[in-house]
């Protein structure tokens, strides 16, 4: 399908969703990479950014929003700007996270939500002056709001993880105002997969993973802010 490249008529064809969770630094085949894995939005913050790059020679149109869920793309209380762009050849740009309707976050843990960059290959037509869109390549990364006067620091909340035994599972609740999010988890010195159980721990909230021998040590390390591993915590029933 070719579509003039008009940005307010511009519709995405398709796009290849591409999450990022962890804690390495993320480049597709093409070239393109965002600078970061997460974005922490403090209450403070007037602003946010988030840098793309596009290290490849082909030109991409790109798509930016804030939502709700990774699949979730009703409206959050944030914009970005631009929503819409073109990013050149061997070329870099901002994206510019804003919040909006203030008040109707929680002023005592942290919020979460999603920075989804679809990023569509643009070929132009010598002809027609057309941009053709083909697959796309997306990201999701998680945006934390982050409300001041938090009872911890982020820091100090990463060893706060309780541990409970149920049966041939551990229930692990986090106590902290802080979306805590595992990089690491050993159950007696066996390491547990996120494959099918979720990685991270809303505040004041809990997941459940399996164990196949009572609970006799855990320890971990929790993706910061930065998006590297915190130094090892460890846990063992007193």
């Amino acid at each position: 399908m070719i579509l003039p490249l008009g940005f307010r008529d511009w519709k995405i064809i398709s796009g290849l969703l591409v999450s990022l969770w962890g804690n390495i630094a993320f480049a597709t085949d093409g070239g393109i990479s965002l600078g970061q894995t997460r974005v922490v939005f403090n209450e403070t913050d007037r602003a946010r950014t988030v840098l793309i790059k596009n290290d490849g020679d082909t030109a991409y149109l790109i798509q930016s929003l804030v939502q709700l869920g990774p699949d979730n793309k009703q409206a959050a209380p944030f914009i970005v700007t631009p929503p819409l762009s073109r990013l050149e050849p061997n070329s870099r740009n901002l994206l510019r996270i804003i919040r909006q309707n203030e008040g109707q976050l929680s002023q005592q843990d942290e919020s979460v939500f999603y920075l989804s960059v679809l990023a569509i290959p643009a070929q132009a037509s010598q002809l027609t002056e057309q941009v053709q869109l083909s697959m796309g390549i997306g990201f999701v990364i998680k945006l934390f709001y982050r409300p001041k006067g938090l009872s911890m620091t982020p820091e100090e909340a990463y060893c706060k993880l309780q541990f409970t035994q149920l049966g041939n599972s551990i229930r692990v609740e986090n106590p902290t105002p802080y979306f805590l999010t595992l990089g690491q988890l050993n159950i007696n010195h066996r390491a547990v997969s996120f494959e099918s159980h979720s990685a991270m721990i809303a505040p004041h909230s809990n997941q459940i993973y399996p164990a196949t021998s009572p609970l006799a040590v855990a320890d971990w390390r929790i993706i910061t802010d930065y998006g590297i591993l915190s130094p090892q915590c460890q846990y063992s029933p007193s």
